[in-house]
């Protein structure tokens, strides 16, 4: 009779061991999944070649961000200085990508490149930018790709290429989310800065 009553409540056991695991699994995921949601500033932006991070950039210049709580945080724009990670060479031609850690989807994307930098106004390491704008994507939804993770969107990739044999790429990439209705998610805007010599 102890065998018999025994093994029922085994059982039982296993079953919610199995089932709290199985939620705790889950919420780990949701909270990834929502990570970058509900920040109090712009997410980090990383340089990928393929499913490497060449470089990493916060926002700089100016920006600002706010959450549906009322809380915002306000830069403004520093003489239009940026600070740019040391350079990474790549192939003319390379399709590179910046991608962000947000499942929301951005309204505006702008990538745009520069060949020089100059010193900054201030006197420290900022640089602006110099010669000739080259506007290399904006406003396309087409070079935007969701990153998914089991059926959900986690982080948003924006692509562009380098095209030009021999040259410095000083890149400005900036990223606009508005605000949803009924959404509790952050919103704003974010410009970023990187560095790229093709060969």
């Amino acid at each position: 009779m102890r065998e018999t009553s025994t093994k029922p409540r085994l059982l039982v056991l296993a079953i919610a061991s199995a089932v709290a695991l199985l939620f705790a699994a889950l919420a780990v995921f949701g909270a990834e999944a929502r990570a970058g949601s509900f920040d109090n500033q712009a997410p980090k932006g990383g340089l990928m070649k393929y499913d490497k991070v060449l470089q990493t950039s916060y926002p700089a210049g100016s920006w600002v961000w706010k959450t549906p709580r009322g809380w915002s945080m306000v830069v403004l724009d520093n003489f239009g200085e940026y600070y740019f990670p040391k350079k990474d060479e790549v192939l003319a031609g390379s399709r590179l990508h910046v991608r962000f850690d947000k499942p929301e989807q951005p309204d505006f994307v702008a990538v745009n490149a520069w060949p020089r930098v100059e010193d900054g106004p201030l006197g420290d390491a900022g640089k602006t930018f110099a010669g000739q704008k080259q506007r290399l994507k904006s406003i396309l939804k087409s070079i935007l790709k969701p990153v998914k993770r089991d059926g959900k969107t986690v982080k948003w990739d924006v692509f562009f290429r380098t095209n030009e044999p021999d040259r410095d790429y000083y890149l400005k990439v900036t990223l606009g989310w508005k605000k949803e209705p009924g959404s509790h998610a952050s919103y704003g805007q974010g410009l970023y800065g990187f560095h790229v010599k093709t060969r």
